[in-house]
């Protein structure tokens, strides 16, 4: 098994925080994006659409989406679950990852036109664009800000792939790019803190 990755990807970072929190060993290899070896032939052969992670499996197989690198995951290692331990409770965590999965799609339009770092997915970056865009993404932290209340994770008292699938789109727009995301929402807030100071979350 290996996993190819971009350590500071979004989306990458939603399996890699979930094998450390889950306690897995997987063997890493992390593309250079800089000089665009996630396009080279070889990489393309792998995964066509040409982004990270892949996770190539023993048998051969290349899983080529996080969510479905995540559910792979947990069906060969299901011990520590972190997918709920009932109906309700994997209910209640499906239903926030599927938020989260909206803001890192939201939030990364958002980025494309709030910033100019990304030429390949957004050759005219529009503030007003932007605006509105984030108009749609405080929809969805609003929701998650009720969601979490008084809770450690988003979810309960304990981390679970809604948090793995949340917290890399805040970590990307605070960290990458130094800029504010669900800073005036004081429970979100506090939950991104408490769950960056987890090892989990380091670059």
């Amino acid at each position: 098994m290996l996993l190819y990755q971009f350590s500071k990807g979004t989306n990458p970072r939603r399996v890699i925080i979930y094998i450390a929190e889950k306690g897995l060993v997987i063997p890493r290899y992390e593309l250079d994006y800089l000089n665009g070896e996630h396009r080279s032939a070889e990489y393309l052969s792998i995964n066509p659409s040409g982004r990270a992670p892949t996770l190539l499996t023993d048998s051969g197989v290349a899983i080529n989406d996080s969510a479905a690198i995540i559910e792979y995951l947990e069906e060969i290692f299901p011990h520590n679950t972190m997918t709920g331990t009932d109906p309700v409770s994997r209910a209640r965590v499906r239903a926030l990852e599927r938020l989260g999965s909206d803001l890192v799609a939201r939030g990364q339009l958002w980025l494309w036109n709030i910033t100019p770092a990304f030429p390949k997915k957004e050759a005219a970056p529009s503030k007003a664009t932007a605006d509105r865009l984030f108009a749609y993404i405080t929809e969805l932290l609003n929701v998650l800000e009720e969601e979490v209340g008084e809770n450690a994770f988003l979810a309960g008292e304990q981390p679970t792939i809604a948090d793995f699938t949340t917290f890399p789109i805040f970590q990307t727009a605070r960290e990458r790019f130094d800029l504010s995301f669900g800073n005036d929402h004081p429970r979100l807030d506090a939950w991104y803190k408490r769950f960056r100071a987890r090892p989990a979350a380091d670059y």
